[in-house]
């Protein structure tokens, strides 16, 4: 079941922060916070996932959290922090991701890496993570909204089959970072949530939980995955601390699997 566990990682950090978004309607309330939410240049986000994976008799209990920050997105100033832990069988590995100036940092178990990327790749991967993860309101079979100050609160039923498509082309899209993405087979049983859109119209939380199958070279392993994200003061500035950029090594992305 290890091989499968970084391609879930990757899809935990995607799905935990797919959103949903008076007198509009579920829907429209939904893709207008989707679409404001994905426009701004500065974010502070804090997610959590905890998974239980399946394989015949065998279960194995995962859980990760992330707090990511980014400032100036889509400029040459821009930088993105990512840190975080992910929790198994009791042992924790913690790791930090880290962009500035056309450079990736990547700190985990004792190992410091670096190499270049250009900005655009490196937008492509947190629109993976943010506005990617926005899915439309298509792929949602019901969205009702009800107030609750000055809130508003969604909850939301998706379309497994539509859900099928979806979670494929989204890890399709990452066999550049995460090898082997393109080559695994999603099944979603059932997908729902619940988001918040505060009165500024931007999302300001949200929980999901799915059920899915992962088929890959012919072995399924069952996945029960609950994700929540918090965004915290969304339309605000946000603080960034960079860490220490000492003592990081200069690795070859194409050995890392990833594409330029």
């Amino acid at each position: 079941m290890k091989k499968f566990l970084t391609l879930l990682l990757s899809a935990a950090m995607v799905l935990s922060l797919a959103g949903c978004g008076g007198g509009k309607d579920a829907r429209t309330i939904y893709d207008e916070a989707s679409k404001k939410t994905s426009e701004l240049q500065e974010m502070d986000i804090e997610t959590t996932a905890a998974m239980t994976m399946t394989q015949g008799d065998q279960t194995i209990d995962l859980s990760t959290t992330m707090d990511i920050q980014m400032t100036g997105a889509n400029t040459d100033d821009m930088k993105y922090l990512a840190a975080g832990k992910t929790t198994m069988a009791g042992q924790d590995i913690d790791m930090t991701m880290y962009y500035e100036g056309g450079y990736y940092y990547m700190e985990t178990m004792g190992q410091k890496i670096k190499y270049a990327m250009d900005l655009n790749q490196l937008m492509e991967q947190v629109k993976q993570s943010t506005e990617g993860a926005n899915m439309e309101s298509s792929y949602m079979k019901e969205i009702k909204a009800k107030k609750d100050g000055d809130n508003q609160i969604l909850t939301f039923t998706a379309d497994a089959e539509k859900m099928d498509s979806y979670v494929q082309d989204i890890m399709g899209s990452m066999s550049g970072a995460v090898a082997g993405a393109e080559d695994i087979d999603y099944k979603i049983k059932s997908a729902s949530g619940e988001a918040v859109v505060n009165k500024d119209g931007y999302f300001s939380s949200m929980n999901i939980k799915m059920s899915m199958d992962m088929t890959v070279q012919g072995e399924t392993v069952g996945v029960e995955m609950d994700t929540n994200a918090i965004y915290h003061n969304p339309g605000q500035a946000v603080t960034l601390t960079a860490p220490d950029l000492e003592g990081y090594q200069e690795v070859d992305p194409a050995a890392l699997g990833t594409q330029q």
